[in-house]
């Protein structure tokens, strides 16, 4: 039987004699239209996006594919892959993992947790219930605190997810670890039109009742600024986004008590998101008699040092100066007002990235191996791993926070070309197999570009160095040391612009922000004033040294 290209029924499209952009595209187009949303193409599996709830993820689906021997047997599915994993965990006893790819908007955090919950569910019963829904609940928690609504997405990922699962020899799941990466803490204070910040501070909002909104000292949700759409629409544009937000509130709230956080964890969870909307409503004139600047209204000020019980006077100097070391003296220098403004957001964006690091730190204490197996310890246990970062991103704007994210992909595309072709060529070669060698797109010169000696990251780093450097100079420095680059773009008429030929298609930068963002330094006064909280957790958050370390030391195994 012969099997038209542009049917819908090719499974696998490597079987294909011939496969080329066309011919794959016309294919998946055709399956997508008669309601099929996975396909293989040999060992990877493609998901399209269908926008609305399937009944394809029931606890019938997880059954057939939990005992299915050969994969041509039943239709392509998420859960064969999950399965693959989960078997070949049991059977060679090597680390699994599973990287989930693709554009903002793709599906890919939505994939991840389905592929979580048949991996549990191929655990089996013998498991500890109560840990399995706390890693499947764990999911939707890091949601609410780090994704947010962007123009692509209504619930777009601004950070990258490492999820460890961790098992027996045996296959029983005894715990669970993640790794956070690239946190988009910039938007805590910007967001483009149409866009929101994270979305717990909606939840916040719409869920607490008005006497706890008067705790926190927290009123109508127009009057502050990090919440407010650019273009002047409303923080809740109609009745039935405020009753979701209240639904989801009260769904968070719920998980993070089933998790394990103590109802005085919750509460200061509330007292930091309450701090970071007052801290960022203090506004800043210019005072002409000493050329600085001064605190408009005290209100917000005084908010902020109730709730995290801080010494009023030292914030303020804090915010509006800072001081130098010269000769053994203390000299004391006045912020202008663009210093004063970028010295709030600062803090604003760091007690947001502590918290978040908090709140991940404590999901890991909640779900470590040694509290709940005292005889198993580290790096014993065999782990499964999932990764979910932020898709490629080309905005109307795109900033520092588009280049790293870009750039990641970037590196996973390499990974990617190096299983799919490079490996595979190197396979056959060692079993004596001929095969016809693929051509295909290398980004290594890319990568290059951007991780070389001279490359775009150097150069960022080397000018962040320079007192004096702005982002006009840093524009120069790229233009001048990667002009010739094929894949490097230089607009004109944009002093601050860049541009660059990625896998996915050009993308235009706007360097303006990438030298603070890159230097992201919190005034030695600040973290002083913060040390000396009242309030345990906010002075260590701000005193220790690994208060919002990342873990980076994992490396991606194939699955």
């Amino acid at each position: 039987m012969v099997i038209k290209i542009g049917s819908g029924e090719i499974d696998d499209l490597s079987t294909l004699n011939v496969l080329d952009e066309e011919s794959l595209l016309r294919e998946l187009r055709a399956r997508y239209k008669k309601g099929i949303i996975y396909t293989y193409i040999g060992d990877v599996l493609i998901a399209i996006n269908p926008f609305k709830q399937l009944n394809i993820y029931e606890k019938q689906q997880h059954d057939l594919y939990k005992y299915v021997q050969y994969r041509n047997q039943l239709t392509p599915h998420l859960f064969w892959v999950a399965d693959q994993a989960y078997r070949k965990l049991c059977l060679s006893k090597r680390p699994q993992c599973i990287a989930v790819s693709g554009e903002s908007g793709a599906g890919k955090t939505e994939s991840t947790k389905l592929i979580v919950s048949h991996i549990i569910h191929c655990s089996g019963d013998a498991g500890d219930r109560e840990l399995q829904n706390r890693i499947i609940e764990t999911s939707p928690l890091l949601e609410a605190f780090g994704n947010a609504q962007t123009c692509m997405n209504q619930n777009s990922s601004r950070f990258g997810k490492y999820l460890q699962l961790n098992f027996t020899d045996t296959g029983r799941i005894i715990g669970a670890k993640v790794y956070d990466y690239l946190l988009e803490k910039s938007r805590v204070v910007q967001h483009g039109p149409g866009e929101r910040t994270f979305h717990f501070f909606y939840y916040l909002f719409a869920g607490l009742e008005k006497e706890t909104l008067e705790y926190f000292y927290l009123d109508d949700p127009e009057t502050y600024r990090i919440l407010k759409d650019p273009c002047g629409g409303k923080v809740f544009p109609n009745r039935s986004d405020f009753k979701h937000c209240r639904q989801m509130f009260n769904t968070h709230k719920d998980i993070m008590q089933r998790v394990g956080f103590t109802n005085e964890d919750i509460n200061m969870v509330f007292t930091i998101l309450s701090a970071i909307l007052h801290l960022t409503n203090i506004r800043f004139s210019h005072d002409d008699e000493t050329d600085g600047v001064y605190i408009e209204d005290e209100y917000p000020l005084e908010v902020v040092c109730n709730l995290l019980v801080l010494d009023q006077e030292m914030l303020t100097m804090a915010l509006i100066s800072t001081f130098n070391m010269t000769k053994g003296e203390r000299v004391i220098s006045l912020k202008n007002f663009d210093q004063a403004n970028d010295c709030r957001d600062a803090l604003a964006k760091a007690l947001y990235e502590r918290l978040f690091s908090w709140i991940v730190k404590q999901i890991n204490t909640l779900l470590q191996p040694n509290r709940r197996y005292n005889q198993i310890y580290d790096k014993i246990y065999r782990t499964c791993s999932i990764l979910d970062m932020s898709g490629f991103e080309n905005f109307q704007v795109n900033s520092f926070e588009q280049l790293c994210i870009n750039v990641a992909n970037e590196h996973l595309q390499y990974y990617f070309n190096e299983h799919i072709f490079l490996k595979e060529e190197q396979d056959y070669r060692t079993e004596g197999v001929s095969c016809e060698k693929v051509e295909f797109q290398s980004n290594e010169d890319l990568i290059e570009l951007f991780m070389g000696t001279l490359g775009i990251f150097a150069l960022l780093d080397e000018e962040s160095r320079f007192p004096k450097a702005n982002d006009e100079s840093l524009v120069q420095k790229f233009h001048s040391h990667c002009k010739n680059h094929s894949r490097y773009i230089k607009p004109r008429g944009n002093e601050t612009a860049f541009g660059i030929h990625h896998y996915a298609g050009k993308v235009v930068y706007d360097a303006r922000g990438f030298l603070e963002k890159n230097r992201d330094n919190l005034s030695a006064n600040l973290i002083e004033c913060m040390g000396k909280s009242g309030i345990e957790l906010i002075s260590h958050l701000f005193t220790m040294t690994d208060g919002i370390c990342h873990s980076s030391d994992i490396g991606i195994s194939s699955m």
